[in-house]
């Protein structure tokens, strides 16, 4: 008879087939990137300290930002653990079959989706851009239509563009807690000085925003080819059988007679309901009362909404476990960009980074979109570059925003110039730098416009 643990193995086997893994490959090696990093800043600050203070900097800088960086961990596994869910999937299939299934159709609203859900999470935008698009395709290869995948399947990368302009913006998070800034100690003159709705309304912010979330997608519409003959289609993907609401449901109760006390604990909605009540109690006290969003608010109520979508302590406690693999790829790197940011600070370096690069908002911008070409967190450029722009004199909420869009834009291109996005269903290197750089212009043009005249 098999074991609990030996069951567990099984299950965990099963999962290593599902979508988290298969977008994992999305991702570059983020370790031997941040290796490189701290390096780069270890040679850097060679003539400012002294070899020991190097080494104790190198050896210990990661712990003062140790706490912080849980938070954000708990950010990319908790979004994913909410989203994750069968209703959540069942809206999706909601929304994909009120799409037709038209080439012009399928790339534009999968883009539209995408960014606007990634607008709200970057969650919500990815799995839901991405998973509807495959649905549509799989739905549209039923009925006999050619639709060009690669470019469906961008559409729902754009959620990266606009993942971190908006109320779960990690950045903003960071800068509305005064805690959390605090914490850092760089930014304590000026922490709390951004709160999540000043930063999320700013019509510098939101402008652009809409005017991608409406726009953007009609750029691959446009690139995508008009001729049938030259569209690659989806091919055979065990991964689109079923619904989407199917396939996010990776939980399987024990059978009744097999309980244990504890079981009874671990299964149980009342336990769950109970929680929710309480805890959606105490959100709404905090922000009825003048409470602010900050990260650990907002890590809250994606637990409490997890217990609510996921229904027992257990299903939410078995998705969590699955969410980590969102965390996987920055785990580790989180020190390295802890010891980069100590040994810029201790080196006394950011006063000259930010005279160079904190130029309104094309230096904020153009500096977080080559460094996120490193770091796939955004929080963490922010917390890298942040600094730079306070020490340049950069209006907060503009070099903020900047900041935020250019992070959003790296990710987008570290989905297409590493790993397995090129080798996924025939996709052309070619062709994803013509969209990406594309995009990149696109929204460089909107963003930077939007940032000067709002």
């Amino acid at each position: 008879m098999a074991t609990r643990s030996e069951t567990a193995e099984a299950n965990d086997a099963d999962d290593d087939d599902g979508f988290v893994p298969f977008l994992g490959s999305f991702f570059p090696e983020s370790l031997a990137l941040s290796v490189l990093l701290a390096l780069l800043a270890l040679v850097v600050t060679i003539p400012y300290l002294a070899p020991l203070d190097q080494l104790e900097l190198f050896s210990t800088g990661f712990y003062e930002l140790f706490a912080l960086q849980m938070a954000l961990i708990l950010y990319w596994v908790l979004s994913a653990t909410v989203v994750e869910a069968p209703p959540v999937g069942a809206l999706f299939d909601r929304i994909a079959g009120l799409i037709p299934t038209g080439q012009t159709a399928i790339v534009y609203a999968t883009g539209a989706v995408a960014l606007a859900f990634g607008w709200v999470n970057w969650a919500l935008g990815l799995l839901g851009g991405v998973f509807i698009g495959r649905r549509l395709c799989r739905r549209a290869r039923e009925e006999g239509v050619a639709v060009h995948y690669p470019s469906v399947l961008t559409a729902g990368l754009l959620s990266l563009v606009v993942a971190n302009q908006g109320p779960s913006s990690p950045g903003a998070l960071l800068m509305a807690d005064a805690e959390m800034a605090e914490m850092t100690g760089f930014l304590a003159d000026s922490a709390g000085a951004v709160g999540m709705a000043e930063f999320a309304l700013a019509p510098a912010n939101l402008v652009p925003s809409l005017v991608l979330i409406a726009t953007l997608p009609l750029l691959l519409v446009v690139l995508a080819p008009d001729d049938e003959a030259d569209r690659r289609e989806l091919g055979t993907d065990p991964l689109l059988e079923g619904d989407i609401a199917s396939t996010l449901d990776h939980y399987v109760m024990p059978t009744r007679s097999e309980y244990t006390a504890a079981d009874f604990l671990e299964q149980s909605r009342l336990i769950s309901m109970v929680a929710v009540v309480i805890g959606v109690g105490s959100a709404g006290i905090h922000f009825a009362t003048g409470g602010s969003l900050t990260l650990l608010w907002l890590l809250f109520c994606l637990m409490i909404l997890g217990l609510l979508v996921h229904v027992r302590p257990m299903a939410f406690r078995s998705k969590t476990t699955g969410a980590t693999r969102w965390a996987n790829h920055v785990a580790i790197p989180f020190m390295l960009y802890g010891i980069v940011f100590a040994l810029l600070s201790g080196a006394g370096l950011y006063d000259a980074i930010g005279d160079a690069v904190a130029s309104g908002a094309v230096g904020p911008f153009l500096a977080s979109l080559g460094l996120g070409l490193l770091i796939p967190d955004p929080a963490s450029v922010w917390l890298i570059v942040g600094p730079a722009m306070v020490a340049g004199e950069v209006e907060l909420l503009t070099s903020l925003v900047a900041v935020m869009y250019g992070a959003g834009l790296s990710n987008l291109w570290l989905g297409f110039l590493f790993l397995g996005i090129l080798s996924v269903r025939g996709f052309d290197p070619r062709e994803f730098l013509r969209y990406a750089a594309a995009v990149t212009a696109y929204v460089s043009v909107v963003v930077l416009a939007s940032v000067a005249l709002l």
